[in-house]
C-alpha cells in the first residue's frame, strides 16, 4: 500500500469518518431550467417482503420552484424502457420539456436521455447544449434537488404509507401463496401518480433573464410523444407500465363491481381486498377445475 496507494492509511484506519459532501447555493434561472429525477425504493420488493407486490417510485423535481411536478409508482423503476415511456408522461401532464435533465447514473436513464436529447434539438434548436446542458449525469449523492426531497419523503410520509401496505401480511390478509395476483390490481387502484406537498425549503438564487426554457406542449409535440412510445427495442408502453395483463384488469374489474364497487382508497384498500378475495379465489377454482 505504501508503493502503490501511499494515502490509503490515512483514508481507511479504523474509525476514519466518512468525508463531508460540500455544500453550495442552488442556481437556476428560472421554471423548468433544470429538472431532477431518481427512483425510490423504501416501498418495493425487497423493502416490504410481500412476494411480488413491491411500489417502486419514480419522481421528477424542478430546482427553481422546488415542488415535484410527477411523481408515480410505476411497476419498475430500475428499466430503462419502463422509464422510456414514464418520461413522456412527464413532459404531456406538466406540458413542458426541461432545458436540462439531471439525473445519477443508474441504469434506469438510457432512454430518458435519448428522448431528452431529441426533444431538445428538435424544439430549442437555438439554445446552446456548451452554454445549457440537455444532461447532466452524477452521483446519486450529489444529485441533491431530488434526493433531498426523498429523505424528507421517507420520513414524513414513507412510514405511513409502508405500514398500511404490511397491515395485510402482518394481520394475514395477504398471501404470497396465491396463483392470482389481486395484490398488485390493489396497488394500482391505490398507486398512480402521488399527490405530495413538500415544503419549500430550499433558497435559489435567480440568475437574470435567459433564454425562453419552458417549452409549452403543442399538437405537434403531443403526436411526437405518441410515436415516442413505440420503438422496437422497447415495445409498447403496457408491457412497461401496467400492473397486470388486460385481461385480469377485466376479470378483477367485474368482481370489484359485484362485491358493490365501494371507495378504493388508501384507508380502505385492504378492506376492499378482503371483499374481493373469495370471488376471485372461488373464479380461480372454476378456472383450474375446467383446465384439469
Amino acid at each position: 500500500m505504501l508503493e502503490h496507494f501511499p494515502f490509503g492509511f490515512d483514508n481507511h484506519f479504523p474509525g476514519k469518518k466518512k468525508s463531508v459532501i460540500p455544500r453550495t447555493p442552488l442556481n437556476s434561472n428560472g421554471k423548468f431550467h433544470e429538472v431532477s429525477s431518481d427512483r425510490h425504493e423504501k416501498l418495493g420488493k425487497q423493502a416490504l417482503d410481500m412476494g411480488d407486490i413491491g411500489l417502486p417510485i419514480y419522481g421528477y423535481k424542478d430546482k427553481w420552484s422546488d415542488t415535484i411536478p410527477f411523481i408515480q409508482f410505476v411497476p419498475d423503476s430500475r428499466t430503462a424502457a419502463a422509464i422510456c415511456h414514464l418520461y413522456p408522461d412527464f413532459i404531456e401532464t406538466t406540458g413542458g420539456i426541461p432545458i436540462q435533465m439531471t439525473m445519477d447514473k443508474g441504469s434506469e436513464i438510457g432512454w430518458q436521455y435519448a428522448i431528452q436529447d431529441a426533444l431538445r434539438h428538435t424544439f430549442a434548436p437555438d439554445i446552446k447544449p456548451e452554454v445549457y446542458p440537455v444532461c447532466r449525469l452524477i452521483k446519486s449523492v450529489h444529485n441533491t434537488i431530488i434526493e433531498a426531497f426523498w429523505r424528507w419523503f421517507k420520513e414524513k410520509m414513507g412510514p405511513n404509507f409502508k405500514a398500511v401496505i404490511l397491515v395485510g401480511k402482518d394481520q394475514r390478509i395477504f398471501s404470497t401463496n396465491v396463483e392470482f395476483h389481486l395484490g398488485n390490481w390493489k396497488s394500482s387502484a391505490c398507486g398512480g401518480t402521488i399527490t405530495v406537498y413538500a415544503p419549500n425549503r430550499t433558497r435559489i438564487c435567480l440568475l437574470g433573464t435567459y433564454p425562453q426554457m419552458h417549452l409549452t406542449i403543442h399538437k405537434t409535440l403531443v403526436a411526437l410523444i405518441a410515436s415516442l412510445r413505440f420503438y422496437k427495442e422497447v415495445g409498447p408502453r403496457d408491457v412497461h407500465l401496467s400492473w397486470f395483463t388486460a385481461e385480469f384488469n377485466e376479470l378483477a374489474g367485474n368482481i370489484y363491481k359485484q362485491v358493490g364497487k365501494p371507495i378504493i382508497s388508501l384507508e380502505t384498500a385492504w378492506d376492499v381486498f378482503e371483499k374481493m378475495l373469495q370471488p376471485m379465489a372461488d373464479f380461480w377454482l372454476r378456472i383450474s377445475a375446467v383446465q384439469i
